[in-house]
This record gives structure tokens, sequence and C-alpha cells, in this order.
């Protein structure tokens, strides 16, 4: 049993300069992507019903996908929620929850582009439609290199903020930056978390660590065949 955590951030940003192909795909390549994961029978399920069916044994669909968003930007409202609703197929937005409703401050500082993220009324839309919101902190900050006390706080208050809002259990997480040491996952563990995403390269099968499971980086350029070659060809390469 392997399952493959498509990550995704941006879908159809403007792209001016080289730091705006950053973790950004455009929407066709978005919906070629998707058509052609349904067309070799791939069925997509939450981030959240993936880990629970790896961590219990319990069965897949022959070939589950769980289709990722990092950061809740606006365009993945706009370009990829009716490709995946046409589909039929959720999603999981992992949602730093201090920028709710404003844009990506934290990227300033590395000279990537701000853009708009979704607010809780938007977030709620997609929630109704089946996506799930999980967690990604309050602050974004670089939990790898926090110390515990202010790291398991910033890991609290996003997944209280996200239940407050939301309405719903917050059960799974994903790491900010990808940062994360030895002791990050027990605190997102011990914050009620059932798994959560690292952005190491990989397939999440049941024997891998629930707090560290790995993902299918997708990028900018890879349109159809890159995207195959990351899902398909790559992980047998070992």
């Amino acid at each position: 049993m392997q399952l493959p955590i498509l990550m995704y951030h941006k879908v159809g940003a403007p792209v001016a300069a080289k730091p705006d192909t950053f973790l950004n795909v455009s929407p066709r390549s978005f919906g070629r992507q998707m058509r052609v994961l349904q067309r070799l029978g791939y069925v997509g399920i939450t981030f959240a019903e993936g880990a629970d069916r790896l961590r219990n044994g319990r069965p897949m669909p022959k070939r589950p996908v769980c289709v990722t968003f990092d950061d809740g930007y606006t365009n993945v409202l706009e370009y990829a929620a009716p490709v995946l609703r046409e589909l039929g197929w959720p999603a999981t937005v992992f949602v730093p929850t201090g920028y709710v409703g404003a844009t990506n401050a934290w990227d300033q500082a590395a000279g990537y582009p701000l853009l708009p993220i979704m607010s809780w009324e938007q977030l709620k839309s997609l929630e109704a439609e089946g996506w799930e919101m999980a967690g990604h902190t309050r602050t974004h900050p670089r939990l790898g290199d926090s110390e515990d006390s202010p790291a398991l706080e910033d890991i609290r208050l996003g997944r209280a903020d996200l239940e407050a809002h939301i309405g719903s259990p917050i059960r799974t997480f994903c790491y900010p930056f990808g940062s994360v040491n030895d002791r990050t996952p027990k605190l997102v563990r011990d914050s009620g978390f059932i798994a959560a995403c690292t952005t190491n390269s990989g397939l999440a099968r049941p024997a891998t660590d629930p707090m560290l499971l790995p993902r299918v980086k997708v990028a900018y350029r890879d349109d159809v065949w890159g995207f195959y070659y990351r899902l398909i060809i790559r992980p047998r390469l070992g």
C-alpha cells in the first residue's frame, strides 16, 4: 500500500519574474494533471482520510491520491477548486491562521510576491464541499529553528483557530517551510494531530512515521510528462 500526497502551493499566480514560479503551476497544467490522474484510475481523498487508512491498515481505493495545498492562496479557490469540483474530488488546505484574509507576508523578506490568502468564509465554503482544512501553525514559523515552548504554542494556536472558525476537528498538519527538528514531530503529536506532511519527496507507506509523511512535489515546469515522472517513474528509481 502506498499513498501519493501531491504538494501544491499556488495555481495560476501571475508570472512576471523567476520568483513568481516558486511553488506555482498554471491552471492549464493543474487541470491536465488532475485529468490524467483520473484517466489512470486514481481517486482523490483528503489527507486525513489517507493518513487514517495508512495508520489503521484500512483498505484504500485501488489508486488513492491526496491533493494538498499549502497556505490557502485565493488562486486555489479560483483555479484549482473548479477542476476538482468537476472530478468530484476533495483536497486538503494547510492554513496559517494568522494570515487568513491577508497575504503571505512571511515570504516578503525572501523576495517572493505577496498574494492574497483566502478568508474564513472562503475556506468554509471549500470545507462545505468536502475539502479538509488542516494545521499549518498560526504565524508560519520555521519550527525546526524554534524552541519547544513557542513552537508548541504556535502549533496549538493554529489548530484552535481553525476549529473555532471552521467548526470541525482538525486532524492533520504540515510543517511550514518543511522545517522540522528531532523534537518537532512529538510537539505535533502532542497537539492532537494524527499525521503531518513534510516537504521530503516520496510516497507515503504504512511503515512511514505518520508525523513525517513525504509528498510528491509538483514544479512549475512539470506540466503532464514531468508530473508523470515525479508520480510514477521517480518513486520506482529508489
